[in-house]
């Protein structure tokens, strides 16, 4: 072989180790994004959870304070309404008014 061969079949090969090294490369930087990604989504994951327990414990406490609220004012705004306007008539002089 002659030395130019011998040289184009290094740089072949040089080339070659290169590449091979910028795939390991790539394959760690692949490789610890997808470790990043997992740990983002796990993350959020645990947030999303978290955000639905205090949505939860939000809306048992709404649901109660209105159950409360509607138990409280029924007896005065469900009362029968033939005896509400029974009421009303004989001490408003303008019945049709209401």
């Amino acid at each position: 072989m002659d030395l130019e061969a011998q040289i184009l079949q290094l740089l072949a090969r040089l080339r070659t180790l290169k590449a091979a090294q910028r795939s390991r490369h790539d394959i760690t930087t692949i490789t610890t994004g997808m470790t990043q990604v997992k740990a983002d989504i796990a993350d959020l994951r645990t947030e999303m959870r978290q955000d639905l327990a205090a949505l939860g414990d939000e809306l048992a406490a709404l649901r109660r304070h209105i159950n409360e609220h509607f138990t409280s004012n029924r007896p005065r705004c469900c009362k029968d309404p033939a005896t509400t306007t029974a009421h009303r008539s004989a001490h408003d002089p303008d019945p049709i008014a209401h």
